[in-house]
């Protein structure tokens, strides 16, 4: 077991510094530097009011304008049901006549109709994966029906998000899985170690003789858990690539550096098992929130890379929460005991490279409590506040800092900084 526990922590410190070292990188660079387009994409933005249930608590003309000026989008607007036939056929129409490559809808959960919409793009000639889904129901306008203001304000972020990831899809055949950049693969064996699923197994390649992974996408169950795993980031993952979730945390944190508001601004991951469908059954009770939050879906909390957690704290996010299911609970059958070992690590390793740990939580709640999931965000969210903005967001001149890593204290317990 000694062994273990060392050859663990070992093997997340070498995985932590790889992506740190990728993190410090893309800061140097452009956006394009990171993220890539292998052509000009064409993106019809679609709105649904749900029978003016989200319309009259949304702001949807102001809505639509955001969304109009986000680039490479070529048409907005906005239908009563997107679910109806009668809009289906629009969808049809609009797409032929826009000549859109993908679809951006804001409407439901994907947990809901996100098949039904998928199949209506791809009656319209549309990959179905390239298709991205904006909760503005029940993550949005349900959950804040009484700040409309903020409720819009959240909305367009969750557009922009939605957009942005939209540019990173890949057409796909086939359900998406895990696979390996065989250029990248030190033949380390993390990511083995890390699928119970034995989906991950070892091949010499013929022309350098040199041991590289591969994915048998007939047994790869698409959790994600080697991905976050593989310190050369020679893993990656259809539908939920690194590409597509940098692609959202950045278009969350665009210009949060420039300016202390908006405050506070967090981020959450959530696991689309056990946590996102609790933040719908919230919005689904119309348990009012905080608007503070923007979730990203992943499909484990397995799957939540340390680079996202840098990315967006060194981006000014204010906090980061991680929220998967408990234990006993996981889909994947021990993803958030992964999550909760990987998390604890780096939450240490975060105080020895200087960043302000209490700005990022991990917690657990399963689908079924939409309270509990209230109270974990508004008590994150209560924490950020007193903890102040990330002192990376528009510092003075004596606050400057000369990187992105901060030493700092720990207010929120009242104690010295460790």
């Amino acid at each position: 077991m000694e062994n273990l526990a060392l050859n663990t922590f070992f093997g997340f410190f070498i995985t932590f510094s790889e992506h740190l070292i990728r993190v410090l990188e893309h800061s140097t660079r452009d956006h394009g530097g990171v993220l890539m387009e292998a052509t000009k994409p064409r993106i019809g933005v679609f709105f649904c009011d749900c029978g003016e249930t989200v319309g009259n608590l949304i702001d949807f003309s102001s809505l639509e304008e955001h969304a109009r000026n986000l680039e490479g989008v070529e048409y907005v607007g906005t239908d009563r049901f997107m679910c109806s036939t009668d809009t289906t056929g629009l969808m049809y129409r609009i797409t032929k006549e826009r000549k859109l490559d993908r679809m951006v809808i804001g409407a439901c959960s994907p947990r809901v109709y996100g098949e039904e919409f998928k199949q209506a793009a791809q009656d319209a000639g549309i990959n179905p994966y390239m298709v991205e889904i904006a909760n503005l129901r029940e993550q949005v306008a349900w959950m804040h029906s009484t700040n409309i203001k903020e409720a819009t304000e959240k909305a367009k972020d969750a557009i922009s998000m939605a957009v942005a990831r939209s540019k990173q899809l890949r057409p796909l055949t086939r359900p998406p899985t895990a696979f390996v950049i065989e250029g990248r693969c030190s033949g380390c064996g993390i990511c083995a170690s890390t699928c119970r699923r034995g989906a991950i197994v070892f091949k010499e390649d013929p022309w350098t003789g040199k041991r590289v992974a591969q994915v048998d996408p007939a047994e790869c169950l698409a959790c994600g858990a080697c991905v976050a795993a593989c310190p050369s980031g020679a893993l990656d993952m259809e539908g939920f690539s690194n590409a597509e979730i940098l692609a959202e945390i950045d278009a969350f944190s665009d210009g949060l550096l420039d300016s202390k508001e908006p405050f506070p601004s967090i981020l959450v991951f959530a696991c689309n098992w056990c946590s996102y469908p609790a933040a719908d059954f919230a919005g689904l009770k119309r348990i009012q929130m905080e608007p503070k939050f923007r979730i990203i879906r992943t499909p484990c909390s397995a799957r939540v890379d340390p680079e996202w957690i840098l990315r967006a704290l060194s981006r000014g996010v204010d906090g980061v929460l991680v929220l998967g299911g408990k234990e006993g609970s996981c889909h994947y059958e021990g993803g958030n005991i992964k999550t909760k070992t990987r998390m604890a690590l780096l939450s240490k390793v975060l105080r020895q490279v200087g960043y302000d740990a209490d700005r990022f939580h991990v917690d657990w709640v399963n689908s079924d409590e939409p309270s509990l999931f209230r109270d974990i965000v508004n008590g994150f969210i209560e924490r950020i506040e007193t903890l102040g903005p990330n002192p990376i967001r528009a510092p003075s001149d004596e606050e400057r800092p000369t990187s992105a890593l901060f030493h700092g204290r720990d207010d929120y317990q009242h104690r010295p900084y460790r």
